[in-house]
C-alpha cells in the first residue's frame, strides 16, 4: 500500500491504479484500496469507474450502519459530480451528506467543514459568489472547531478564490491558507496556494 500511495503522491496515476488494483485481492486492504483507487480514477478523469467504487463503498457502509464511512462515500460522489462540472447533482449529494452529518455525526466538525467546502466549490462552479463565500466561511468556522489545519487551509483557499472573483485582493486569505498548510505539513497544498498567489500578483 505504501508503494501505491507514493505513486499517487507523485501523480503517477497509471502506476497508482495498477498497485491499488493489486491490493483489491487482500481482504484486509480492500476497502482502503477501493477508496484510493476511486480517487486515482477521478484524477484520471475516469469518472464512471470512480463513481462505481464509491457507490459500492456507500452500499457497504449503509449495510453495516457505518455512518462516517457512508458520509465519506457520499462526499466523494459529490466531488466526482463537481469535477465533471455537474453542480446540481453535486449539490444533491452534498445535501444528503449534510443531513446525515447533522442527524448522526453532529460533532464531526472536520466532516462538516469538508461538506461546506464542497458546497462552496459547487457554488463557484455555478457563479454564485454570495453562496460560495458563505459556504467557505462556514467551512472555516467548522475547521477551527475541529482544530484541523487542512480544513482551515482549504477554507482560506476557497475564500481567496472567491475574493478574486469579486475583484478583491485574495492575498490575505491565501497567506492564511499557506500558513495553515505549512502547519499541517502539506507541502503540496502549500505550493498550490503559492502558485495562486503568484498568479494574482503577476
Amino acid at each position: 500500500m505504501k508503494e501505491a500511495f507514493e505513486a499517487f503522491e507523485r501523480e503517477d496515476w497509471d502506476g497508482a491504479e495498477r498497485l491499488y488494483r493489486a491490493q483489491l485481492a487482500d481482504p484486509e486492504q480492500k476497502e482502503n484500496a477501493m477508496h484510493m483507487l476511486a480517487f486515482t480514477l477521478a484524477m484520471k478523469k475516469e469518472y464512471d469507474g470512480a463513481r462505481a467504487f464509491y457507490e459500492e463503498l456507500l452500499h457497504r457502509a449503509e449495510q453495516q450502519h457505518q455512518n462516517e464511512d457512508a458520509a465519506i462515500a457520499i462526499h466523494q460522489l459529490a466531488m466526482i459530480c463537481r469535477m465533471e462540472g455537474n453542480a446540481p447533482i453535486a449539490r444533491k449529494w452534498l445535501e444528503r451528506e449534510r443531513n446525515l452529518r447533522r442527524d448522526r455525526l453532529p460533532d464531526d466538525h472536520a466532516g462538516h467543514s469538508a461538506n461546506a467546502y464542497e458546497f462552496g466549490e459547487a457554488a463557484l462552479l455555478e457563479g454564485n459568489l454570495e453562496e460560495a463565500i458563505g459556504a467557505f466561511r462556514l467551512a472555516l468556522r467548522e475547521g477551527k472547531k475541529a482544530g484541523d489545519d487542512i480544513c482551515i487551509a482549504c477554507a482560506w483557499r476557497g475564500i481567496g478564490q472567491t475574493s478574486s472573483w469579486y475583484g478583491h485582493d485574495p492575498g490575505p486569505a491565501y497567506e492564511q491558507s499557506i500558513a495553515a498548510f505549512k502547519r499541517a505539513g502539506d507541502a503540496k497544498g502549500e505550493e498550490e496556494v503559492r502558485r495562486l498567489l503568484e498568479q494574482q500578483s503577476g
